[in-house]
């Protein structure tokens, strides 16, 4: 662009003298004619400096709506970015692929190799992934490949640069070749990330002694760089993934209802965990109230276990640190003073090997805690427990705000002179029990249970010993049964229980030990002593009914059916044939 003011410049100031000074000396003998050429020439070369300048105008107004729209655009890039204390969004799988097919192409270009590859080594089905290649060879690499072989079987154990010539390469060195190419020259190096063993760079050349020991080293330098950048590229990664993990933590402690059941709480806390944590199983447990055992609220993963409901032991397990508000870390069970996980002995039964646990406490429930498993050693760290100690703090707030609010809707819930759920509890409960029966496709068994002439005892005594056996008769029947099924005063001196996770048949022993438990206690109190007989009817959902009216009314009909026989006995409700 300077040439062409310049050139136009000088062009201008030769016409004008010659036209403009036309009595100059130097142009007297110049003709008339001449003199009108130049004229025109003068003329034809300001009209091109004016077009010249009014496109260069035009351009630098276009370069400078580009520039403006490009800031507007890094502005608005910047502000959609939704990371913390990053101003560029960065896609740490792209960088790694990148990483990864510059260096196989430096090393390949450096040592004029036949073929570079790169594998990364995979623990868990102890085998090689491809990542990278390059070569001048028609043969390609496999995408995997098992660790066996004489080199490559505990190559991962032993890991170090090492160089083979030609009479040194055995039958399996290239046994990452499904069809191997002649090879005169074989490099393979380690690639350690933290001094931990990840994969390998393996380079090989058609030709005899093509390497020596400098290229060796130059080879380890290029593989010590590709662990580093590849460090910083975790490093990145794991910051977005802590990002990710506390911004879900804080939208769970926002955004959870007070109404939320405790199944569900748990369903989207064990959410958040699979994504930060690695864990064939996750377990959330607390100590029970009343039976004052370790019970289990929530499981997810491996089934082939111990589920909802069932009681935990706690002296010398896994658990017994967390119930005492310590963490646990597990790097191996065999190998640890732990002697079981939940029971005695099931360390036998199914192979978990690491754990990893924290305690969970509020200021209404008594010690529990959540407790990760896997059937891998040393699969969990210290960061993992610290940073699962962060999610068990900011849970067990979420956990004292629920059970504040669960312990006042109790109060309005709570039958004031049993202690136990009144009707209205008791229809609600039912309710939730049949919809996630629906979901699980579980059974539910519903006694209906009503106290043997009572009436006698309100009409003998008074009301007061009518009260004192309505009292001890709720607390059997609570004692007879599990501490996750339900027991309310239906009205009067009726009784409902709400059997979880079970069939008729499977409660027929619960219900025959309520009978028993309630006839055998001596009812003694101000010179009353009475033995007292009960008559229990018992439906299924969804057999026996669909819905909680239909449930309530075959099991009423069973239990009036009990009292027709004689009462003191348990009668299973029965479809008309």
């Amino acid at each position: 662009m300077k040439s062409t003011w310049i050139v136009s410049i000088i062009l201008i100031v030769v016409l004008f003298l010659f036209t403009v000074y036309p009595s100059v000396d130097a142009f007297k003998n110049v003709p008339a004619t001449f003199q009108n050429v130049f004229r025109i020439l003068l003329f034809i070369a300001i009209l091109s400096l004016m077009i010249f300048l009014l496109t260069e105008i035009n351009n630098w107004h276009r370069r400078c709506q580009a520039l403006s729209s490009s800031d507007e655009q890094s502005g608005k890039d910047k502000d959609s970015i939704p990371t913390v204390g990053l101003h560029y969004s960065i896609d740490t799988s792209k960088n790694y692929k990148q990483i990864t097919h510059q260096l196989v192409d430096v090393i390949h270009s450096s040592l004029m190799a036949q073929t570079v590859v790169m594998y990364l080594f995979n623990h868990k089905e102890n085998n090689y992934i491809l990542q990278e290649y390059n070569s001048t060879h028609k043969s390609s690499p496999a995408d995997s490949f098992q660790s066996e072989g004489e080199l490559f079987n505990e190559y991962h154990l032993h890991p170090k640069p090492e160089l083979f010539q030609s009479s040194q390469i055995g039958p399996d060195y290239l046994i990452y070749y499904p069809n191997p190419p002649r090879v005169g020259s074989l490099m393979l190096i380690p690639i350690k990330v933290n001094k931990s063993y990840v994969g390998f760079i393996g380079v090989d050349s058609i030709d005899k002694e093509a390497w020596g020991s400098e290229d060796l080293e130059l080879v380890a330098s290029f593989a010590k760089l590709y662990a580093n950048a590849i460090l910083q590229i975790d490093v990145i990664d794991q910051q977005e993934t802590y990002i990710h993990f506390f911004k879900d933590l804080c939208k769970i402690n926002t955004e959870i209802t007070l109404g939320i059941e405790l199944h569900e709480l748990y369903k989207q806390a064990a959410a958040i965990l699979k994504k930060f944590f690695a864990f064939d199983k996750l377990t959330f447990a607390f100590i029970n109230n009343h039976s004052q055992e370790l019970v289990i609220e929530y499981v997810e993963g491996s089934e082939a276990d111990y589920t909802i409901g069932h009681e935990i032991t706690v002296k010398k397990g896994v658990w017994e640190p967390i119930i005492a508000k310590k963490p646990v870390l597990v790097n191996d069970y065999d190998k640890s003073k732990i002697e079981f996980r939940f029971q005695p002995d099931d360390l036998k039964i199914i192979p978990f090997r690491s754990a990893l646990g924290i305690p969970l406490t509020t200021g209404i429930k008594e010690s529990g805690g959540v407790l990760l498993e896997s059937f891998r050693t040393h699969r969990y760290f210290t960061d993992d427990l610290e940073t699962l100690g962060i999610f068990g703090k900011s849970f067990s707030e979420i956990l004292n705000r629920l059970t504040i609010y669960q312990s006042m809707k109790d109060l309005a819930m709570i039958d004031g002179l049993t202690g136990i759920y009144n009707h209205r509890a008791f229809k609600e409960r039912l309710q939730i029990e049949i919809d996630r029966s629906q979901r699980y496709g579980n059974n539910i068994t519903l006694l209906i249970l009503d106290l043997d002439k009572f009436k006698r005892i309100n009409d003998t005594y008074g009301h007061l010993h009518g009260d004192y056996v309505l009292k001890k008769s709720a607390n059997i029947i609570r004692s007879s049964v599990r501490t996750i099924d339900t027991v309310a005063r239906y009205g009067g001196e009726e009784f409902a229980v709400i059997l979880i996770n079970a069939d008729k048949k499977s409660c027929s022993n619960t219900a025959e030990r309520i009978c028993k438990n309630i006839h055998g206690f001596i009812f003694e109190k101000d010179g009353m002593t009475e033995r007292m007989a009960i008559s229990i009817g018992m439906s299924e959902f969804p057999s026996d009914g669909e819905d909680v009216q239909s449930i309530i009314s075959s099991a009423d009909m069973a239990m009036y059916k009990a009292k027709r026989a004689g009462g003191n006995q348990v009668i299973m409700f029965e479809h008309e044939s």
